[in-house]
């Protein structure tokens, strides 16, 4: 039930915010800052973000809430597939919920008229994968690897596959505190509060929110491509979807 109002109160929040999209566009460079210890709109969606991975970080697969043991694998619900859905909790992919299936996933249609795989965090050139989806949308800002500045909602991405290509990802759910270092949530395994190191190499994302205003949604689909080769497509059973697995191999 606290997710469901947490997301109904994001879902209102964004609405609003995109309502304002021009007015906050044209806002003066100076200002007033909003004051110390009031939420602004991007820590309410970051919070639903991370109230919705807490409670789903040990599941089976995004439609069955067996849990698994802590380090367990998570084969059927791999890392950039949870994270997308915390973002979704939070209305941060347009027309996508984190309860829709997986092909809805896989086969991800953005407002810019191009098809995300937002199953996938590796670097294969036939996909355009989560990274590629936060980039492209605004939505993220890779700010390298700055654990110092991470903050609950932020996105990790870890460069561990071949030729340092990207292998794993995962959501900040605790800032930097002190000498104790940002803890994350992932898949696959199933980790929570896991230290921000324990995924290096790594680059933190920073997720903003209003940064849907001057990406996706500010822009105007472009005129289709030549078609491209059909991508592979694997059999697919009755509860998941089979997807490009991670080159890396099983997720940390």
């Amino acid at each position: 039930m606290r997710h469901a109002v947490r997301r109904r109160l994001a879902g209102a929040a964004l609405a609003l915010a995109l309502a304002a999209g021009p007015a906050l566009a044209a806002a003066p460079a100076h200002a007033d800052p909003v004051p110390v210890g009031i939420p602004t709109i991007g820590d309410v969606l970051r919070g639903v973000e991370v109230d919705w991975a807490e409670g789903h970080w040990n599941w089976t697969a995004w439609n069955d809430a067996t849990p698994v043991a802590f380090g367990a694998d998570q084969d059927a619900y791999q890392c950039a597939e949870y994270v997308a859905r915390a973002l979704a909790a939070a209305g941060l992919v347009p027309g996508l919920g984190p309860d829709d299936p997986q092909d809805a996933y896989f086969h991800y249609t953005a407002p810019n008229g191009v098809t995300y795989d937002l199953l996938l965090i590796s670097d294969l050139p036939q996909y355009h994968n989560l990274y590629d989806y936060l980039m492209d949308s605004h939505l993220g800002q890779d700010i390298g690897d700055h654990p110092d500045q991470a903050r609950p909602g932020d996105v990790v991405v870890t460069y561990a596959g071949p030729g340092g290509t990207k292998s794993h990802t995962g959501l900040v759910v605790t800032p930097q505190d002190g000498a104790a270092e940002p803890t994350v949530d992932a898949h696959n395994r199933a980790r929570t509060h896991y230290g921000y190191h324990y995924y290096a190499p790594s680059h933190l994302v920073r997720i903003n929110p209003l940064g849907l205003l001057d990406g996706f949604l500010g822009q105007v689909p472009t005129a289709p491509a030549a078609p491209a080769a059909p991508q592979p497509k694997a059999p697919r059973s009755a509860v998941t979807v089979q997807v490009p697995q991670d080159v890396a191999g099983p997720q940390v």
